[in-house]
């Protein structure tokens, strides 16, 4: 989980990055004046400063409200400049601290006999994508006369769309199992589509995908089908992705790659 915060403090300072930016941006034309307020008879009252040696300013009436508010914008704005500044002097820092071997590293550089003598504690995000894809597993198979399809690795698989989603999955950073097999809550075996894992997260994945959206039987079997994985603990959104097609629809590329990129990077 190390390689997580890594990923979250970069995201952070770049998100950073980018409030300081456009207050950098916005401050160029920001009023110069300086802003008293205060509370008279559960009433917030504004005095617009002209001059720094002024005590207490000109009275903002309604109609001056808006040059109140850019001024208390302006005076928001700077405060939150500094703060973000800071954080990310402490993020640069505390990453730069973290260049050094992780904890994580550890055990993958000792030499291979002292790593069979050992117990890690922590294992590396690679290793842990390894172990996963090493657990064996008996896929549901294929019948004589089945159509073939193949995506790009080898995998044979049932649809040209299960094809190409394996070839999708491929171009990312996301382990997969074409397949595996999964224990409902009543006990019958299915095999979805893929199995994928989050490696950043450690998470898996089921991936389900109806290629025949607009074929009422094939829809009526697979809602059965779809609730079944609900009530043993499967939700989409939380861990299963549906995509759906239609002969007028084809399966979306973009919609594939926006979903990798939401839930499994």
């Amino acid at each position: 989980m190390s390689r997580a915060l890594d990923i979250e403090l970069t995201k952070r300072d770049y998100e950073l990055a980018e409030i300081i930016t456009a207050i950098d941006e916005e401050i160029v034309n920001a009023p110069k004046e300086s802003l008293r307020a205060s509370t008279q008879r559960g009433k917030s009252q504004y005095y617009i400063r002209t001059k720094p040696f002024e005590r207490s300013g000109k009275y903002v009436r309604k109609a001056d409200l808006p040059r109140a508010a850019a001024i208390a914008q302006r005076d928001y704005d700077l405060a939150l400049r500094e703060a973000a500044l800071k954080e990310q002097a402490s993020i640069k820092e505390l990453l730069s601290i973290r260049e050094s071997d992780l904890p994580e590293d550890v055990f993958g550089k000792l030499i291979l006999p002292r790593q069979e003598l050992a117990v890690p504690h922590f294992i590396s995000d690679e290793e842990y994508a390894a172990r996963w894809l090493a657990e064996p597993y008996t896929p549901k198979g294929f019948k004589e006369g089945d159509p073939e399809f193949h995506s790009t690795d080898g995998t044979r698989v049932r649809s040209k769309s299960e094809a190409l989603l394996g070839d999708i999955f491929d171009s990312y950073p996301v382990p997969k199992k074409f397949e595996c097999p999964v224990r409902l809550h009543n006990g019958k075996i299915i095999h979805p589509d893929y199995t994928l894992l989050n490696v950043r997260e450690r998470k898996e994945y089921i991936w389900e995908h109806f290629g025949r959206a607009d074929d009422p039987a094939y829809m009526e079997y697979n809602t059965g089908r779809l609730n079944d994985l609900i009530k043993s603990g499967f939700y989409p959104g939380i861990n299963l992705i549906l995509t759906f097609e239609t002969k007028a629809k084809p399966l979306d590329v973009n919609i594939v790659r926006a979903l990798i990129e939401k839930f499994l990077l």
